[in-house]
């Protein structure tokens, strides 16, 4: 089995992630969290990566498909279930995967898009705090700390991110929906995409994404 997470800023993408590859084993694929450690570790790919970005240009699609290829044999002989998340953001990503699946003798990915309004994901995301000791995230809103601007586990300060605010939020959901729609509309028409409302809790949205596994898989 092997599935892309699709989900806009703020809705629980990353915390879906970690429970998907706890619960199934699955080996995570984040293209752009392996495009940073391959610079790290001055990979080959990171070093051709690395140049391009001093150069001032954009990593193309070439080489993260590469990069992609790199992380799916590391990997093929001890699993065939993979979790894509953050790609394919265009069309011709979702053709370059189609491709390394094919390469890699996969099982074709199901979509599972992770739908909450938009306002909500304002709310979500400009009354997020961090603390600064800790990492522990509150919000305001929905989950906010016993203390105003003390955390509960260690009493560290809660921070606010510099771009959790309602005009970049708006701007970041903006440019979201205009990359993810057609890629989208491309698996729907392969009867590959499963929308799930995560407007609940973790546990919540968990379940439902299990039940589309379990009914589906």
């Amino acid at each position: 089995m092997n599935l892309i997470l699709f989900g806009p800023p703020g809705s629980g993408k990353g915390t879906q992630s970690a429970r998907l590859v706890g619960h199934y084993g699955m080996t995570h694929i984040s293209t752009g969290d392996a495009l940073r450690a391959a610079i790290r570790n001055k990979s080959e790919i990171g070093m051709r990566a690395q140049a391009i970005m001093e150069r001032g240009g954009l990593v193309g699609d070439e080489l993260v498909t590469d990069l992609l290829r790199s992380i799916i044999g590391e990997h093929r002989d001890t699993t065939d279930s993979f979790l894509f998340d953050g790609y394919p953001r265009t069309r011709q990503q979702v053709m370059n995967l189609d491709q390394v699946i094919e390469e890699f003798n996969l099982s074709p990915p199901a979509v599972i898009q992770l739908d909450v309004p938009d306002e909500t994901l304002i709310l979500r995301l400009t009354g997020r705090r961090l603390c600064a000791h800790c990492r522990a995230v509150f919000n305001i809103y929905f989950s906010p700390a016993r203390q105003n601007g003390v955390c509960d586990i260690c009493a560290g300060p809660l921070m606010k991110r510099v771009d959790d605010n309602p005009e970049t939020t708006r701007e970041r959901l903006r440019v979201y929906h205009g990359q993810s729609r057609p890629v989208l509309e491309q698996y729907q028409e392969r009867g590959l995409l499963y929308t799930i409302d995560a407007t609940g809790s973790a546990d919540e949205v968990f379940r439902k994404i299990n039940s589309v596994i379990e009914e589906n898989y």
